[in-house]
């Protein structure tokens, strides 16, 4: 593996006795941690810290282990071609009587009351790390979503196939349970980017199944779990013998398919009863990932008689995937080696830092690669590093970008309507006409009536050096008020460490009272021509403001900004509608229920200075050269603190100030699901006589139809304005969604694959009854791959005053926001 020290290279080819190439076989230097595998075309590289004799270890699932002495005296040394024999399976034991316990019971039982003493013995550690990550395409469509897919772009072939992404690193690792990680990545390279750096780390190569749950992105039940018999059942294969040891060929059959487990086979080592090897098979279903078709998981151990422990040499992961008419197929293979187990580390060895990246690591040469790649690449690799590393240079010139521009920036008169980008590459310039992507955006309400967008947006800057500039200028046009309303902005990125943010924004627009905006203008414009319910209140608003905001440290990122806003009332100017064309429309002003036209507030001004405190506890950090990547922990929550200054108004009444503060935490259950909660609450000094604009609104809804993706920031029933509050407040919003725990189990409901959430939501103001929410529903409903609908049933109850309703939620990409 990975050793600075290395004077020995053996070089070889492993095939089965029909001359077929085995493809990742483990090969190391017996008794020892030095490790690497074969590539699917069956070569392998093995590097040694000295010359001499040496015994080569070979082992692959299904094939005998072969052990085979050489001696090393010069560099690279060739071995001759290594044959391995198919292993002879015993099967003895397998034929059982129709009442008698299978014997594969008896050592999954031993397996899992070893569980936590084997887990143990890998808990600290060293190593070097190879990783290597492969995307490929086949048949890629011409268009996803409408939208033109460059083929050229991707450098895919004729046909629409290739491959997208191929990277590889190379790093040092200290390691501690249960997610202590400090990765030093040395080399990194990246097919057709030369600058750039890989996305391959350790971080998420942990896949350990002496844990009760193993994390995919989904908390998948070990087969060693101590719940395990609960899940599956296990039959005995078969067994052979190993280093001296008997191992034996678990099959792992689920109980019920549809929930969060594995299939395929785990191998224990008898005694110990350690794991040797799994080979398991993953549905998109069971990893809760609808687009991931299935995966393919193996992990290969080998024996170290130095320090008597079973060690994991090899971690493959294979899977296809596919949308939208996109299918596509990858390979992540992880390379352990040169391990050094500890008792303990020194109390420096971790911090937030998982994983550092050295500035150099991008510019080793091929010879470098030669030398220390541990797993051959295969034809179809070393041409695409070839290719697209050729054909790099050639799109960095000049000439090249010049020509590409000229083709692109072609005008034509449906261009107007389709929408247009300019770009200069060289000097990383980009200006975009957005046509009908903002067409589509045409909504309706009672104040403008129908209404249309159009954007035009600017970016100037290498978005991957950290230092980039985007300004954006978007219309607004309504036929009923005969306004155009104008919005823009200006944002700058300093850079890619502490993230220091400038935004310039201002215009004036149409704006809801309540700036989270709790009704989407495409609902509001359905609810208002089908239903008569113009929900969504709006004002004038005319400002200016700045905002800035930087990462002071891992955890804390500080933000401030000052704003002016300049406010006046509207009033409806249509009363068009689908139906009820007779009946008018409720006033415009949110205290109002009646349906005068009346302005709602007296025009003003003010100024508004605010300041921000995130923590972020328990984040951590992927340190790139020219970027700090963040990673969220999830078992830490997250507090904000806001404090709100306002001045300088029109009228002494509309000056206030407030305090709030915001808690949101996740709890993980595994797979007993997820439980997410969050509190929110704060307080208003000498507000008594402020605009109705500046008070606490709560995101309601009374349209029974659900756009957001997050429920923990929305009522589901309670109606926007009514409880508004210009004093104290209190919000908690809780909901355990139990990620199919329950429906699993049921029969045929099973197949749906739904996920039961039951929800709890309150909200506390003085002078009222509390009010509360109590949900029952079901999420993940759809049909394939596409499961973006959710929907709920709510009881609201305040004082003795009830409410039942049905919320039918959108998820599908949050597409009507």
């Amino acid at each position: 593996m990975v050793n600075q020290t290395a004077i020995a290279q053996i070089r070889g080819t492993v095939l089965d006795v029909n001359g077929k190439p085995i493809a990742y076989a483990t090969v190391s230097i017996q008794n020892t941690t030095i490790a690497t595998a074969t590539n699917p075309q069956g070569g392998f590289e093995l590097r040694i810290s000295k010359n001499g004799k040496q015994r080569i270890n070979i082992q692959n699932l299904g094939y005998k282990t072969k052990v085979i002495t050489v001696d090393i005296n010069s560099q690279p040394f060739e071995m001759a071609k290594i044959l391995l024999e198919p292993e002879i399976q015993n099967l003895a034991e397998v034929v059982v009587r129709a009442k008698r316990e299978d014997p594969a019971n008896r050592i999954i039982k031993a397996a899992i009351r070893n569980r936590s003493l084997n887990g143990a013995k890998n808990d600290k550690f060293t190593a070097d790390f190879y990783s290597r990550g492969l995307f490929q395409v086949k048949d890629m469509p011409k268009k996803i979503l409408g939208q033109k897919v460059d083929q050229e772009e991707f450098m895919l072939d004729s046909t629409g196939s290739g491959i997208l992404y191929l990277s590889e690193t190379i790093s040092k690792l200290a390691f501690q349970k249960p997610n202590k990680l400090n990765e030093t990545i040395i080399a990194s390279n990246v097919s057709g980017d030369n600058k750039g750096f890989s996305y391959n780390t350790a971080i998420g190569a942990n896949f350990d199944f002496y844990e009760n749950q193993v994390d995919l992105g989904t908390k998948l039940v070990s087969p060693l779990a101590n719940f395990a018999f609960s899940y599956y059942r296990f039959v005995k294969e078969s067994g052979f013998v190993n280093a001296g040891k008997t191992i034996y060929k678990i099959k792992v059959i689920p109980l019920r398919v549809q929930e969060p487990v594995v299939s395929g086979f785990i191998y224990i080592v008898e005694d110990t009863w350690e794991i040797y090897a799994v080979d398991f098979m993953i549905t998109g279903t069971q990893m809760n990932k609808p687009i991931m078709d299935k995966l393919h998981l193996v992990q290969q151990y080998n024996y170290s008689q130095l320090d008597n422990r079973w060690f994991k040499s090899l971690q493959t992961i294979d899977f296809d995937a596919g949308a939208l008419g996109l299918k596509f197929s990858g390979r992540f293979t992880h390379n352990f080696s040169n391990y050094n187990f500890v008792d303990h580390f020194k109390e420096q060895t971790f911090s937030n830092v998982l994983t550092t990246i050295q500035a150099d690591a991008n510019k080793k040469d091929t010879t470098y690669w030669k030398n220390n790649r541990p797993i051959p690449l295969t034809e179809i690799e070393r041409n695409d590093y070839h290719k697209k590393d050729s054909i790099q240079e050639i799109r960095n010139s000049a000439h090249y970008l010049d020509s590409i521009d000229d083709k692109h920036n072609k005008f034509s008169p449906m261009n107007l309507i389709t929408g247009y980008e300019f770009r200069h590459s060289k000097k990383h310039i980009v200006l975009n006409y957005n046509g009908i992507r903002d067409l589509t955006k045409t909504s309706f309400n009672t104040i403008q009536g129908w209404n249309f967008n159009l954007g035009l947006s600017a970016k100037i800057g290498e978005d991957e050096k950290g230092s980039l500039t985007s300004a954006r200028l978007q219309f607004n046009y309504g036929l009923a008020d005969k306004k155009l309303y104008t919005l823009g902005s200006i944002q700058h990125l300093f850079n890619r460490q502490s993230y220091d943010f400038l935004e310039i924004t201002g215009g004036e627009i149409a704006s809801q009272f309540n700036e989270n905006e709790p009704i989407s203008r495409f609902v509001n414009m359905i609810s208002s021509l089908f239903f008569k319910d113009n929900y969504m209140k709006i004002y004038q608003k005319t400002f200016i403001k700045g905002t800035y905001s930087r990462n002071v440290t891992n955890v804390i990122k500080l933000s401030g900004w000052l704003e002016y806003n300049k406010r006046s009332p509207l009033i409806n100017n249509t009363n068009y509608s689908f139906f009820k064309k007779d009946v008018p429309y409720l006033s415009n002003d949110p205290l109002s229920f009646r349906e005068d036209n009346l302005e709602g507030f007296e025009p003003h001004s003010i100024y508004k200075l605010g300041i921000q405190s995130k923590f972020n506890f328990g984040r951590r950090v992927i340190q790139r050269p020219d970027e700090r990547m963040f990673v969220e922990n999830k078992s830490y929550p997250t507090l904000a603190i806001n404090y709100v200054q306002a001045f300088s108004a029109s009228l002494r009444k509309y000056a206030y100030q407030s305090v709030s503060a915001e808690v949101d935490q996740r709890v993980d259950f595994g797979n007993k699901g997820l439980l997410s909660a969050k509190l929110r609450g704060g307080k208003f000094f000498n507000s008594s006589g402020i605009s109705f604009i500046d008070y606490q609104h709560f995101n309601g809804n009374q349209t029974h139809v659900g756009t957001s993706n997050d429920y923990l920031n929305n009522y589901l029933l309670l109606p926007y304005y009514t409880h508004s509050t210009n004093d104290a407040y209190f919000e908690l919003h809780a909901e355990h969604n139990f990620n199919g725990f329950i429906m699993n189990k049921i029969p045929l409901l099973n197949r749906l694959n739904w996920h039961t959430i039951v929800g709890y939501h309150t909200l506390i103001i003085p002078h009222e009854k509390p009010y509360h929410e109590l949900t029952a529903g079901f999420d993940n409903i759809g049909f394939g791959k596409f499961k973006g609908l959710r929907i709920d049933y709510v009881r609201s109850f305040q004082g003795s005053v009830t409410k039942d309703g049905i919320m039918i939620g959108l998820k599908v990409f949050n597409i009507f926001k």
